[in-house]
């Protein structure tokens, strides 16, 4: 009998990824993974959100048991009141860290419950339980005698660095094995550990899953073609040079920094755009205040009409983003774990601008990038190599060849074989 696999999401974004979100991506990339393979028996507990059903629908899942999670009404109001009260009376700067508190306790309950029930042979109703990053989701593990019904069967899925244990450090430090994005995220959890009165990880419990994409759908005849209209519906002609931002448009992901550089490489590059393709929250109607700001950098008259904004994009319309780009920039100024728009970029072809941050290096260190540093010289850093490649085709002809051999290398095969080791072997 394969093993029986809970999966615990995040609590606010589903799975299926209907609203986006990079880890929500990747669940659904193993699960369907798993229905060509039949590894695991997967159980996903997730919040609901319109249009989940129809994906369950037309899937066909026979492996996998998607337990929605629906949230009351009172709940959302109560969400929206802590929203209100961060964003007015608090001022809070990190706003989203408020917007689904309520939601989240009321997710966190309901699968600390469904864990504690037994199967009909009287044993805990799953082999091993992965937790997707977020240390709330240890709570489930505080009730009900969670933690020893699962001792030695929880999987830390680690794609961020932890700054706050929110009272589940033990339970954390516990964990059968932490699946880091990065050897580097696995290193900040162990000095977080240390740090707060725990003996750190040992050996035997880090281990790297490496991220991965759908490779089929980078650079396929039905990208190359919505490309077209993508290019048609942003005024994009076919003698442009297009540099390409994709990610969350917040201060750390290194948007500002870009469109400083960008003011510089359009004053040099004739014909030259710069596509910012996110939003501030995924599919959200919320523009931040730094949203705001790179608007009004957007509008200086140097880059005024060069300059366009996509807000949010489907994950379905991704590769044919990617495919309007002769260069992607994706310039962190945090230490970015293991962004997929880093294997995105490099699977779909294309030159890739990036910086020492993190754990990009371990996922973009080719011949097909460049990895400035982040220092005070970083804009000028980067306008310089959007110049050297915004005047070079050969270089981004060639750069975009070795780009595209490193990126197929994290192909969704890839990615759940690294899994069914990982799990087979522990």
């Amino acid at each position: 009998m394969n093993p029986r696999v809970a999966v615990i999401t995040s609590g606010y974004l589903p799975v299926p990824n209907v609203l986006g979100g990079a880890v929500e991506a990747l669940d659904m990339m193993m699960v369907r993974e798993n229905e060509k393979t039949t590894n695991f028996e997967f159980t996903v507990f997730s919040s609901w959100a319109p249009g989940v059903d129809k994906v369950i629908r037309d899937g066909a899942f026979q492996h996998t048991d998607f337990r929605f999670i629906k949230t009351p009404m009172l709940v959302k109001a109560a969400d929206r009141c802590i929203y209100w009260a961060a964003k007015y009376i608090l001022r809070k700067k990190k706003l989203m860290s408020y917007r689904y508190i309520a939601q989240r306790l009321w997710y966190i309950h309901k699968v600390a419950k469904a864990l504690s029930k037994d199967d009909t042979n009287g044993q805990a109703p799953f082999d091993k339980v992965m937790i997707e990053n977020h240390p709330t989701l240890f709570m489930p593990m505080q009730k009900y005698g969670n933690a020893e019904r699962y001792a030695d069967k929880v999987y830390y899925h680690l794609h961020n660095e932890v700054t706050n244990d929110f009272g589940c450090k033990h339970e954390i430090a516990q964990v059968k094995k932490v699946l880091g994005v990065s050897n580097y995220i696995v290193n900040t959890l162990d000095k977080f550990l240390r740090e707060h009165g725990e003996d750190g990880l040992k050996p035997e419990q880090k281990a790297v899953w490496r991220n991965g994409v759908d490779t089929s759908r980078f650079g396929s005849d039905e990208a190359k073609h919505k490309a077209k209209a993508f290019r048609a519906k942003y005024g994009i002609s076919d003698g442009d040079i297009v540099f390409l931002f994709s990610g969350r448009l917040t201060p750390e992901k290194g948007a500002e920094e870009l469109l400083e550089a960008f003011v510089q490489v359009a004053d040099q590059v004739p014909r030259v755009k710069l596509v910012v393709a996110g939003a501030f929250f995924f599919n959200s109607t919320i523009r931040s205040p730094f949203e705001q700001k790179l608007h009004d950098l957007a509008s200086q008259p140097k880059v005024e009409g060069k300059i366009v904004f996509t807000g949010f994009v489907g994950y379905d319309d991704m590769p044919a983003l990617y495919e309007i780009a002769d260069v992607c920039v994706l310039p962190s100024i945090w230490d970015d774990p293991a962004p997929l728009a880093v294997i995105e970029s490099l699977v779909s072809g294309k030159p890739l601008i990036t910086t020492k941050s993190g754990g990009i290096s371990e996922y973009a260190l080719c011949d097909g990038s460049f990895i400035v540093s982040r220092d005070d010289q970083l804009v000028s850093n980067l306008a310089k190599r959007m110049l050297q490649l915004g005047t070079n085709p050969e270089l981004r002809l060639k750069m975009g060849e070795a780009a595209y051999e490193r990126g197929h290398r994290f192909s969704e095969s890839f990615y759940f074989d690294e899994l069914c080791k990982i799990l087979s072997n522990n």
